[in-house]
């Protein structure tokens, strides 16, 4: 089958599509079974597995094994971790590209950000 690369959209809007989901592995393998590759995928990472939907661990195998371009959100798992904690641990994914995160003060947007600055 051959590569789907949206390359006439792509060139005439200068843009990708993207993919959010609550289950990146599945979307990842669905993507790739109709010859999508290397896609843009936007789901939940971070440490305790918060709406990792499938598990943890096979996220960890995917962002580690796969070829996509993962964007990262939810890293601070609803506020269960702190920003220092939840970026430390997407360090370990050299191919994450993006981080998507939320926040509620102008200073824990800045050290967030500072943070993430710092682990690259």
């Amino acid at each position: 089958m051959k590569a789907v690369r949206f390359t006439k959209k792509k060139k005439k809007y200068n843009a990708e599509p993207g993919y959010i989901t609550m289950n990146m592995p599945k979307l990842l393998d669905a993507l790739n079974s109709v010859g999508i590759v290397n896609p843009i995928i936007c789901s939940s990472v971070n440490k305790i597995g918060f709406r990792m939907s499938g598990g943890k661990e096979i996220y960890e195998k995917y962002l580690k094994e796969k070829e996509f371009r993962p964007i990262a959100m939810q890293v601070l798992a609803a506020g269960a971790l702190s920003p220092k904690e939840a970026i430390e641990y997407l360090g370990q994914f050299k191919n994450i590209e993006s981080v998507l995160f939320g926040a509620s003060s102008k200073s824990h947007i800045q050290e967030t950000k500072n943070l993430i600055e710092q682990s690259v």
